[in-house]
């Protein structure tokens, strides 16, 4: 027997396996790198409205008398279908701009004494599903942008006064009629310039640093705790929190094809291992009750990413786990019974940070 052979045989296979793994090591951290989703950027928290009075004032500030340019934005989670104001400034007949939320319509009211405009989307946003909203004006026309693309617009005929007044998400506490709002609302944000539609698409998926140009207010609603929730600009408008409460924000994805698929199907997410976001899809060829939930290594339930009706079809969910540990979870998929557990099954995905 040589022992110099095998001595040389086993040195060689070693160093193949240091070069497979090696190999290994740079597809994983590749993917990682080139398949992150914008969804990394949250750090996952937002401030629930439970319809009856809560709210947020932010009190008043000049940068709020916004009269020749505006945009304002955020992405909200309707719990119903109720009427809700979602912002509203107003100050009796000499100022009154708010965005509202009713029957999954979304209005945007510009009023003055002289009169004003009043915009409706076209589109109906879904319940219980977040959506982005994008409102302009520039000096004569008023838009609604849904998820980053152009809904409507229309000519404001006469021009936007702006008076001293506070400023309020969820509902106006000091008007004489209000609407409060049932749901979710986060990443609210106002610049003093009329964004354009692939401006609002560049940034909706992402945090802001707070010193964008035209960036007149910003509130992540990433605190958590507390009764405040900071300007993330240096104008230092910060809100006061009344009655709504703090909620991890999970913002996702969701995205849906046309084609109805002929069976059941869970994927395996993508990319895998992944930090800290991954895509999760899967097909049901029925409407009915879904839930897709994700849980840790002891079996326990840590993220419900969807348990709501869908109607048959392939659908797309991103996963933030930012709030959560390295290791191993798993995400499960029941649909297709009206108790929603006609076909189930798990896969396994790793998070590395």
């Amino acid at each position: 027997m040589n022992l110099f052979l095998i001595t040389k045989t086993t040195s060689l296979l070693i160093k193949q396996g240091i070069n497979q793994m090696k190999k290994l090591l740079l597809i994983v951290i590749l993917n990682i790198l080139f398949h992150q989703s914008y969804f990394a950027q949250w750090s996952g928290n937002a401030l629930y409205y439970d319809g009856v009075n809560d709210y947020v004032n932010f009190g008043q500030s000049i940068v709020f008398n916004v009269d020749t340019a505006v945009t304002y934005e955020f992405w909200i989670k309707p719990d119903s279908g109720a009427s809700g104001f979602i912002f509203n400034k107003w100050v009796g007949f000499q100022e009154d701009k708010q965005i509202t939320y009713s029957g999954g319509i979304v209005g945007f009211y510009l009023f003055n004494v002289f009169g004003g405009a009043i915009l409706y989307s076209k589109s109906s946003i879904p319940e219980r599903q977040y959506t982005h909203i994008a409102a302009t004006y520039n000096g004569s026309v008023a838009k609604i942008f849904l998820n980053g693309v152009l809904d409507t617009s229309k000519i404001v005929g006469n021009g936007v006064n702006s008076s001293f007044g506070n400023f309020f998400t969820g509902f106006n506490p000091d008007r004489d009629w209000v609407y409060p709002y049932e749901g979710i609302i986060d990443e609210f944000r106002i610049w003093n310039v009329a964004r354009t539609e692939s401006e609002i698409q560049s940034t909706m998926y992402m945090e802001l640093n707070g010193n964008e140009f035209g960036l007149i207010g910003y509130w992540n609603f990433d605190e958590g705790v507390g009764t405040i929730t900071a300007d993330q600009t240096s104008n230092g408008n910060n809100g006061t929190i009344s009655g709504a409460t703090w909620v991890i924000s999970g913002i996702t994805d969701v995205e849906e094809s046309n084609s109805s698929p002929n069976s059941y199907n869970l994927s395996q997410n993508y990319p895998n291992p992944f930090n800290p976001s991954t895509t999760i899809e899967f097909s049901i060829p029925n409407p009915g009750l879904v839930q897709l939930k994700v849980f840790n290594i002891l079996g326990q339930e840590v993220k419900s990413l969807m348990n709501e009706e869908k109607s048959a079809g392939n659908y797309s969910v991103q996963f933030n786990a930012s709030q959560f540990a390295s290791g191993i979870y798993f995400y499960q998929l029941q649909a297709g019974s009206p108790k929603g557990h006609a076909f189930v099954e798990t896969k396994k995905m790793l998070m590395l940070k």
